[in-house]
């Protein structure tokens, strides 16, 4: 039975639609601003299949022993550590279409394709056959490579020339933000005397 102080208006009515609304989709943040690095961003798969210790450098005289140059050696022009790939000069040579941009000129030219790194191997010092490479320690502690395998020699594999040249060369005079050799040699601490103790 209706009140009758309420009056004869109408009735306030719960709503039946108990529906929530969802809460708005998070975006996901970009890589950038999470500073996720490139491992992340190639995906964690192709990154466990990264190498970490490159035991072929730049410089080394290799052999091809898979693709079209096959049993043909080569120097390693450039290494792609991010793809696991080599580039051996002169060899595994593509036409590449370069559209005329500012600055060059357009056509076909033919480059150096890459290489993936299983597809080589560093060609023995003494025998050279192509064989695997390993590591030993000398006796004055310095680590050195050296061919292993069936049929290699065992010999030292020096490290190549090129990676001893400095591409941009040390500076021979001090610039403006360049510490005096005088404040560097400066003895500002003798724990005999207390000097550059702090006051305690």
């Amino acid at each position: 039975m209706r009140n009758p102080s309420l009056g004869t208006g109408p009735t306030l009515r719960q709503s039946s639609d108990t529906r929530t609304s969802s809460p708005p989709a998070l975006s996901k943040p970009s890589l950038i601003s999470v500073g996720i690095t490139d491992y992340h961003i190639m995906g964690w798969k192709a990154a466990q299949k990264l190498i970490h210790h490159w035991k072929i450098l730049r410089g080394d005289n290799v052999m091809i022993i898979r693709g079209k140059d096959r049993g043909e050696t080569g120097t390693i022009k450039r290494v792609i550590r991010s793809q696991n790939r080599v580039i051996v000069e002169g060899k595994n040579l593509v036409k590449k279409h370069i559209k005329q941009g500012q600055g060059h000129e357009g056509g076909i030219f033919t480059v150096e394709a890459p290489l993936h790194v299983s597809n080589v191997q560093i060609v023995d010092p003494v025998t050279g056959q192509p064989c695997k490479v390993g590591i030993r320690y000398q006796e004055d502690g310095t680590k050195v490579r050296v061919s292993r395998g069936i049929g290699a020699s065992g010999s030292i594999i020096t490290r190549p020339e090129i990676l001893k040249i400095r591409t941009t060369p040390r500076p021979t005079i001090a610039g403006p933000k360049d510490t005096p050799i005088e404040l560097v040699q400066e003895k500002t601490y003798d724990a005999k005397t207390g000097k550059g103790m702090p006051d305690l």
